[in-house]
């Protein structure tokens, strides 16, 4: 494998200037927060309307907007409005309103790595786990490998061993790679993408041989 960085973004993150789909109704929704239509928020986010539905859904699900005029028929649009500022950042929700919980791990693990001097798995699960987010000890050994892997943290000390007797790699933060607050985002496609940068940062080479 190596570290090679993309310009190409992933056609499934709908990234318009380096920002998804969701993260541009949000923008329009604050910008709009007194009162606003599916229909406009498509129009000013670039989003489908189905798209914005759903994402609607969730928020008020959530709580975050609610319904402020009344409907008769079923043909008449809903007019919403912003009741709980979630802030620059896009809620992560489900389609029932709930937090998504990874996104909250990896928001703990890569908030401390930037604050914490040196570290191994054990101590990140630790120090990024809080009453409202536990972070296991394998979830953070395997985020930390892939962040390794592109660059974004350095080896002090390689481990060696496995089970209780083993000594677990320790690793720095690369202050060169400190792209922003939002966590680099693990994909199914086997890369990594930043949302700091709006780009794929790291890609699995294809095996030729297959």
């Amino acid at each position: 494998m190596a570290a090679t960085k993309q310009k190409r973004r992933g056609a499934h993150l709908e990234m318009v200037g380096g920002k998804g789909g969701r993260q541009r109704v949000w923008e329009a929704i604050r910008a709009n927060r007194d009162g606003f239509y599916l229909a406009d928020i498509s129009r000013a986010a670039k989003v489908d309307l189905a798209t914005v539905r759903t994402y609607v859904q969730a928020l008020e699900r959530g709580g975050f907007i609610q319904q402020c005029n009344v409907t008769v028929k079923l043909a008449e649009a809903k007019q919403f409005a912003l009741v709980k500022d979630n802030g620059l950042e896009a809620p992560r929700l489900t389609a029932e309103g709930k937090p998504v919980i990874q996104g909250l791990i990896n928001e703990a693990m890569w908030r401390t790595m930037r604050m914490v001097r040196d570290f191994n798995f054990h101590e990140l699960a630790a120090l990024s786990s809080t009453t409202e987010v536990s972070v296991a000890p394998g979830t953070a050994r395997t985020y930390l490998r892939h962040l390794a892997t592109a660059g974004y943290l350095i080896e002090i000390d390689k481990g060696h061993g496995k089970g209780a007797g083993g000594i677990p790699t320790r690793y720095r933060f690369n202050p060169a790679r400190n792209s922003g607050p939002r966590p680099p985002m693990i994909q199914r496609t086997k890369s990594i993408y930043d949302p700091n940068l709006g780009q794929i940062v790291w890609q699995e080479e294809p095996d030729h041989d297959c």
